[in-house]
């Protein structure tokens, strides 16, 4: 598996997350015409770590999650719902493996034009390829 299907798998599973956007969660960017609340994610930076003598499958890329809603109140609680599903976030299980992930940053983006609020977040995950 890739990593933005392991990290889409961890948003679309997340309990309070599926409270409250149910199953729109996507990659890159919302289909034309969906209803929200939703949330996106996609990849900003892909970097790898590499050693004096050779790469040791090391990297931490980082994520935009974009969180979509008609209120304030709305998309603040989905962003509180990421925050708690990526947020120091580890997993053995997954293929890549989960080492770590924290918040690189978050930002209020109304787009009062079309009637929509969002917050976009930035996560920095740490994982073995």
């Amino acid at each position: 598996m890739s990593l933005d299907t392991v990290l889409g798998a961890r948003l679309a599973g997340f309990p309070g997350l599926t409270d409250l956007v149910g199953t729109k969660v996507y990659a890159p960017s919302l289909p034309q015409g969906d209803q929200l609340p939703a949330v996106t994610y996609h990849l900003v930076d892909g970097t790898r770590e590499q050693g004096m003598t050779g790469d040791h499958g090391m990297a931490h890329p980082r994520f935009q999650v974009d969180c979509w809603a008609e209120t304030y109140a709305a998309v603040k609680a989905i962003a509180d719902q990421v925050r708690l599903a990526l947020e120091r976030w580890s997993d053995g299980t997954t293929t890549p493996v989960i080492l770590d992930s924290f918040s690189a940053g978050e930002r209020d983006l109304p787009e009062p034009e079309a009637g929509l609020q969002r917050i976009s977040m930035d996560f920095i995950i740490w994982h073995r390829e």
